[in-house]
């Protein structure tokens, strides 16, 4: 197994930086993501690893060989694509032994290692078969088949179930997992959806404006993120941000803005003082009271039933709101319902930085 380090990296296309200075240690055996949205520098580092693009400045090291000037081919990863890239005109079985015969591996040699990996994939049946006889999801089963019959030190992949349908995305995202597990080797995966970055990593980093915003482990991320981007990105639905002004007195606080006033008690990190930005997962808001509770009222704009949860967009008389609650035939549209949140659920993030605010 193989530790994958970049220190101060960058890559800058002329004047347009889309990478800068990013510092990452990713551990043997690891599977890391890297996750954010487009244009955020994810893609373009993944690319350096590879070796197929050039790096301005810093460092790549695979295990303790600095590559940052080694020829691709010469770094021992393996690269898999979001296009399938197979060679139409070739059985599964050749494309999947193709590399190794370009590095003059024995025959049985190549047959050998393609059958086995095969057999793992599930690909057997298929050997002699050409890509455009295939599905959509057995294509992407070869081209990691010909990725790991060449047994590297570092697997990356660059968004490759993002042309698969909701269903096999999802099962494919449980083969790579469980390959992962097998092959026991560091995997580092790019992509723009947070849900497979959340259901698919050891750590995951997300990334915006070439740089790495926060570090850590799904669950890490997920409930202490450092900053109103990660707060808003990392969540499906969204975290409700929010934007106000926050007023302390009396022993507690009060977070306004447009006309809804939120009170809180005064020790939320929100008690600063003056613009702030106040987050709530949607997961937290719900139609039971509790002890400490805070309450939210509003009208139902809109509701989303997806059978185990139901989505509500609750038009308060400031910002609208979106809450997932627990399954409730009872909300409609245009109802006026109360909402309530816990105090410790909520969040608090500067509003010029977005740094998050701690007690």
């Amino acid at each position: 197994m193989t530790d994958v380090r970049l220190e101060g990296l960058t890559k800058r296309f002329g004047p347009v930086v889309a990478v800068e200075a990013v510092d990452l240690a990713i551990n043997s055996g690891e599977f890391v993501v890297l996750v954010g949205p487009s244009g955020s520098g994810k893609t373009t580092c993944l690319r350096m690893i590879a070796g197929l693009e050039t790096v301005t400045s810093g460092s790549i090291f695979i295990g303790d060989t600095d590559v940052a000037q080694v020829h691709a081919k010469d770094r021992n990863v393996a690269m898999v694509f979001q296009s399938y890239a197979l060679y139409p005109h070739m059985s599964v079985a050749d494309n999947m032994g193709f590399a190794l015969k370009i590095r003059k591996l024995p025959r049985d040699e190549i047959e050998r290692r393609v059958r086995e990996v095969a057999a793992i994939l599930g690909l057997t049946q298929e050997l002699p078969r050409r890509p455009k006889t295939l599905s959509g999801g057995q294509q992407q089963r070869v081209a990691l088949g010909r990725a790991i019959v060449r047994d590297p030190a570092v697997f990356l992949f660059d968004e490759p179930l993002s042309n698969l349908d909701a269903k096999l995305r999802v099962a494919m995202r449980s083969e790579l997992i469980k390959l992962h597990h097998r092959l026991d080797t560091t995997m580092i995966y790019v992509t723009h959806d947070q849900i497979e970055a959340m259901t698919m990593g050891d750590r995951i980093v997300v990334m915006h404006e070439g740089g790495i915003r926060q570090v850590g482990t799904p669950l890490e991320v997920y409930d202490d993120p450092d900053d109103a981007f990660v707060a808003g990105f990392i969540g499906s639905p969204a975290m409700n941000l929010v934007d106000g002004t926050a007023k302390s007195g009396d022993g507690a606080v009060t977070f306004q803005t447009d006309g809804l006033d939120i009170g809180l008690p005064a020790g939320h990190p929100v008690a600063r003082g003056g613009p702030v930005t106040l987050g709530i997962r949607p997961e937290f808001l719900d139609l039971q009271a509790t002890d400490g509770a805070i309450a939210i009222a509003g009208r139902v704009e809109a509701v989303e039933h997806l059978g185990a949860d139901t989505i509500v967009e609750l038009e308060t008389a400031g910002p609208m709101l979106v809450a997932r609650l627990a399954r409730n035939d009872g909300v409609f549209y245009g109802s006026d319902i109360r909402l309530w949140v816990d105090p410790a659920n909520v969040m608090a993030f500067d509003q010029d930085s977005g740094i998050r605010l701690r007690s």
